[in-house]
């Protein structure tokens, strides 16, 4: 099945083509953005004439597009639609001339469908998640958790709108009685709608950010743009060479150098050229960077978190919501999409064999975080202090899809592992360093280790050839405990003793015979997987067996 939908925004209209398999997890085929600038030149509320004849020859070329997928097309519209006075009539004729259904979305629902397109590219379903989403014309915000959104509110602040009242043409240094202005009425605007202040108040574990301009921003801070007449200055943690194995993300005080040295620029095309945009990227970046730190300061954020999918992406969930019967809302398209891969190459047996090495991983994973802190040596805390959720979600997913190279043949397996999970169409909501990152933690799950004579590995930051170096330290002990494929191990515990590290695992019960499994052989293959372990972490490692389970949750 196939479906296409269209963000008919403010400042650009965006589409997207995805597939839908029969559990109802899509998959982004195509997408195709438009720079319209459809609420730009007129003060009056008004879409202009030559706005519209641009949104008419655009959404031709969309639904060209998506008659070539043969793919049903929604159209959605936001901001600069709902306000026009002559909304009416602007509907009408895209209706009229190209034949497509306008759907114009409340504030709400756009903020709604928005935070459905984020929890399908970040694990956050269970958090309460403040998103942020800075559109053209209005900036959306939403608190919510497990798919509930306590509050969805739309702001009429947009980097577009700004633009055209305080900044204009921008072929000059923004003028500080201008820049002042903005940002007073920035805050006007915040303070009066009360919504920060009810954000506040619910409470958010994380700060979410999607649309062009925060994705642009997170990109010139963690990819490093400059040119000949700005030099961004960039924190040793976010370089080129890591961007990716962490979260895109950023901090409050990186998108103030951001905000700095934006302004220092004097034309558009000085901003195009140092930051390595596109000049109608350029033309807004500025007003949407200061609304964004304005944003940060009414909110309270220090850091944000940058979703790649958001409003058309939610639509695509609606639109299949609404006409699927059946249909039921999974949240974290990236797991799934590791389920797909693992379920496309595994059979049940294999499947269920590699999914309890993740678990057995994550187990030591969780042991190592929780016992470093009033027993760990110096050596091991420093490395496990730079484990994240990430990480977490990065181990599990590697080892889940260790062995799907053997649908290939055993010999060189874990080498055809890195290889299908590098070129495969399967994995969605990862960055390309991601998914090499989850290709070196496969392949290195056995035989050699990670070293720089591996192009994709010597590529990596030093901190983050650290943090795979140990993950794979982690990955090898964990599928050698099962190493039989029959779960027979069925949990590990971390202990720190001075300066060895005691893995105690827990054997399970042997349904035929009602007693515990005999662990011996995992115990025999993990041994023989330390030595990674031990060089990681500078500690020697004991691995034993109990199955005092009662008294190890005790004295935890």
């Amino acid at each position: 099945m196939m479906l296409a939908a269209v963000d008919m925004g403010t400042n650009s209209f965006h589409m997207v083509v995805a597939r839908v398999d029969c559990d109802g997890d899509f998959q982004v085929l195509d997408s195709e953005k438009e720079y319209v600038q459809l609420g730009s030149g007129s003060a009056l509320g008004l879409i202009t004439p030559e706005a519209e004849t641009r949104a008419i020859e655009t959404m031709k070329r969309f639904k060209t597009l998506a008659c070539a997928y043969n793919a049903p097309l929604r159209v959605v519209a936001t901001s600069a639609v709902r306000e026009a006075v002559n909304r009416g009539s602007f509907v009408a004729n895209i209706f009229e001339k190209v034949g497509i259904e306008v759907e114009v979305l409340s504030g709400r629902e756009e903020a709604c469908l928005i935070y459905r397109g984020v929890l399908q590219a970040l694990p956050v379903y269970d958090k309460q998640v403040l998103v942020i989403d800075v559109g053209g014309g209005s900036t959306e915000v939403v608190v919510g958790i497990t798919g509930r959104p306590i509050h969805a509110e739309s702001i009429k602040l947009g980097h577009l709108r700004l633009t055209d009242i305080f900044i204009g043409s921008g072929n000059e240094l923004v003028p500080k009685n201008q820049l002042s202005d903005m940002r007073k009425h920035v805050r006007k605007v915040l303070h009066e709608s009360g919504i920060p202040e009810r954000a506040r108040s619910a409470g958010f574990e994380l700060a979410i950010g999607s649309s062009g301009t925060i994705e642009t921003i997170e990109q010139i801070i963690n990819q490093g743009f400059a040119g000949d007449c700005v030099t961004l200055l960039i924190t040793e943690q976010s370089q080129l060479e890591s961007y990716g194995f962490r979260q895109r993300e950023f901090t409050r005080h990186e998108l103030g150098v951001v905000v700095q040295k934006l302004l220092k620029a004097r034309t558009n095309e000085q901003r195009a050229k140092a930051f390595g945009l596109s000049l109608k990227r350029a033309e807004v970046l500025v007003a949407g960077a200061v609304l964004l730190e304005e944003i940060f300061i009414a909110f309270d954020i220090h850091k944000m978190r940058v979703s790649p999918y958001a409003l058309r992406e939610g639509v695509i969930i609606d639109t299949l919501s609404k006409t699927w019967d059946g249909y039921k809302f999974s949240p974290n398209v990236r797991w799934n999409s590791v389920l797909s891969l693992a379920k496309r190459f595994y059979d049940n047996q294999r499947f269920e064999s590699a999914s309890h090495s993740a678990y057995l991983a994550l187990d030591i994973f969780n042991g190592l975080r929780m016992s470093m802190t009033s027993t760990g040596t110096d050596h091991i805390s420093e490395v496990v202090s730079l484990f994240d959720e990430a990480d977490a979600e990065l181990l599990k997913a590697s080892v889940t899809l260790h062995a799907i190279g053997m649908s290939i043949g055993f010999r060189d397996y874990h080498k055809h592992s890195n290889y299908l999970i590098k070129n495969n169409d399967s994995l969605v909501g990862y960055s390309p360093v991601e998914t090499k990152m989850m290709a070196l933690l496969a392949q290195y799950h056995r035989k050699k280790v990670p070293s720089k004579k591996d192009e994709d590995f010597a590529q990596l930051s030093p901190e983050a050839q650290v943090r795979t170096r140990a993950l794979c330290a982690i990955a090898r002990i964990a599928v050698a405990l099962n190493r039989c494929h029959k779960s027979a191990v069925k949990a590990v515990f971390v202990i720190q003793e001075s300066d060895t590290c005691v893995l105690v695992i827990v054997p399970s019960i042997d349904p035929g015979s009602n007693k515990l499994h005999d662990v011996s052989l995992e115990l025999w293959a993990a041994q023989h997987k330390v030595e990674l372990f031990e060089k990681v972490f500078k500690c020697k490692v004991s691995i034993v067996i109990t199955d005092h389970r009662d008294e190890l949750f005790q004295s935890g």
